[in-house]
């Protein structure tokens, strides 16, 4: 009876954990406006703004504009503004304390050209193949919602491409979906929650340091993940166990501490984004990784194999690099 006790509570755990609250997003409008050049200086309309906060507030207030859209009738000009803000206020860039590479969490906002093949060019370059975002369709004044989501597959210093796939992260069979597709004039959302991210390191120290290290990222605790797995009578989480949960959670990147290493991955894409160098003891080390959860046991139903050919292994250096291919990652990349 204990167990099953412990087994609700921490199921209880795992469906109230919202990391929502990491990120938000908002629209603020402002219809029949005399002149553009009144907009900035005019309260805006929306659940945030709620006609008292102007565009200049609500940049003071560090929300960052990510797309504009503005229509006319009768002499008379129509915006709406699509606000994005971390709440995060330690910044917007993943920095690791122990060394000066570091790369941009904050989200990029960008409107959609044409479409065609499924795919389509931002003037953006620089980007990183994997990259991972969500197109949002604006419907006007407050009303928005995400229609798609995208990935990098090609990028160079002045363009990039995208490619559009399902956005089934919120999926429901009870709750009605749209069948609307990302199209021109969409707004497309580039690293969408990449301040938002699962931990998974070997023991408590190197996961103390990884948190310490990268203070700009929010990190669910990976009690939460091992709560899951509990319940569901997983010890050996497969990759995609692990992506679910992540996609699950709203979490848009996974942090994986590996091979004196920390590699930084995308959610939605599983590609790996960045690597540090990350010196953490190996003596003592935990599977399927670090968490005060306790007795993670298999079902005596559960015949699957997860590596065709081969056993289990207890080793966590030798499960990650097998299970999330990062060897393979390593010999191509680095």
């Amino acid at each position: 009876m204990k167990k099953i006790i412990n087994k609700l509570v921490l199921l209880s755990a795992t469906c109230l954990f919202s990391s929502n609250l990491l990120a938000q997003e908002t629209i603020c409008y402002k219809n029949n406006v005399d002149k553009p050049s009144m907009i900035e200086e005019v309260g805006l309309e929306g659940d945030v703004c709620k006609g008292k906060l102007t565009v200049n507030d609500m940049k003071n207030d560090g929300w960052d504009i990510l797309d504009i859209k503005i229509t006319s009738s009768q002499n008379k000009f129509n915006y709406s503004y699509y606000f994005y803000k971390n709440t995060n206020t330690l910044g917007s860039v993943i920095q690791n304390s122990t060394s000066n590479s570091s790369f941009s969490v904050k989200p990029i906002g960008v409107k959609l050209g044409t479409i065609q093949n499924n795919q389509s060019t931002i003037n953006v370059g620089n980007l990183k193949i994997g990259q991972s975002g969500i197109v949002v369709h604006i419907f006007g004044n407050d009303k928005k919602m995400i229609v798609s989501n995208a990935k990098v597959v090609s990028s160079n210093s002045s363009n990039s491409i995208v490619e559009f796939f399902d956005f089934d992260d919120l999926k429901q069979e009870a709750i009605p979906t749209s069948n609307r597709k990302a199209e021109a004039g969409d707004v497309l959302v580039l690293n969408y929650m990449y301040n938002s991210s699962l931990l998974i390191a070997p023991n408590q120290s190197s996961f103390q340091s990884a948190r310490d290290s990268f203070k700009t990222n929010n990190f669910i605790h990976s009690d939460i993940f091992a709560a899951k797995l509990k319940v569901n009578n997983n010890p050996y989480p497969t990759k995609e166990d692990i992506q679910q949960f992540a996609i699950e959670q709203n979490l848009g990147t996974i942090f994986l501490v590996l091979d004196k290493k920390i590699f930084v991955i995308d959610t939605k894409t599983f590609t790996v984004l960045q690597k540090y160098t990350f010196n953490y003891e190996t003596n003592e080390m935990q599977m399927p990784f670090y968490t005060r959860v306790e007795e993670i046991e298999s079902s005596i139903f559960n015949f699957t194999i997860p590596f065709i050919g081969e056993q289990r292994s207890d080793d966590y250096e030798v499960y990650y690099k097998r299970i999330l291919g990062i060897e393979e990652w390593l010999i191509k990349n680095i």
